[in-house]
């Protein structure tokens, strides 16, 4: 761009000068200008002509820069406004997605935590029903006492039934 803008200020410089030194128009040199009147001149001169093509030029110029201008600043702004539109949508699927991970996770905790707790109330009547290892040896004892009483009651019958 900078070079662009190089060549034609260069070019412009170079064509300005060289029609201020060599003027092609015929009004200068037949007493035009030059003689201070206007001579034979109608009142018309085609360099203004020219001007105004090229002011005319330049003015349709800017214009189709600036519609293109705009054209590229609203594509890039309608782009950015997709973009965002997807990332927004991107992002509440995902975050949608992550809910429900969330949830499935969290029913499979609660059903793993009530599927332990049924097993343990099942297994709490069974251990119900066993003994404590403490009550277990008082137990032992006791019937072991019992034994030995029922033995003893039963030689003492014996005993007594030889006597007889």
């Amino acid at each position: 761009m900078i070079m662009k803008t190089m060549i034609v200020s260069i070019t412009t410089a170079i064509l300005a000068v060289g029609c201020v030194a060599f003027p092609e128009d015929g009004v200068y040199r037949q007493g035009g200008y030059y003689s201070g009147g206007y001579g034979g001149y109608s009142g018309y001169d085609r360099r203004y002509e020219r001007n105004n093509d090229r002011d005319r030029w330049e003015r349709e110029r800017a214009y189709r820069l600036q519609q293109a201008r705009l054209e590229q600043q609203r594509r890039q702004q309608q782009a950015d406004r997709d973009r965002r539109q997807r990332d927004w949508q991107h992002r509440t699927k995902q975050e949608h997605l992550d809910r429900q991970r969330r949830e499935r996770e969290q029913n499979r905790l609660q059903q793993i935590q009530r599927h332990t707790w049924q097993q343990r109330q099942q297994q709490g009547t069974i251990f119900e029903n066993r003994m404590k290892p403490w009550e277990s040896k008082s137990r032992n004892w006791e019937r072991h006492e019992q034994r030995r009483d029922n033995d003893k009651k039963r030689d003492r019958r014996r005993g007594e039934n030889e006597k007889d």
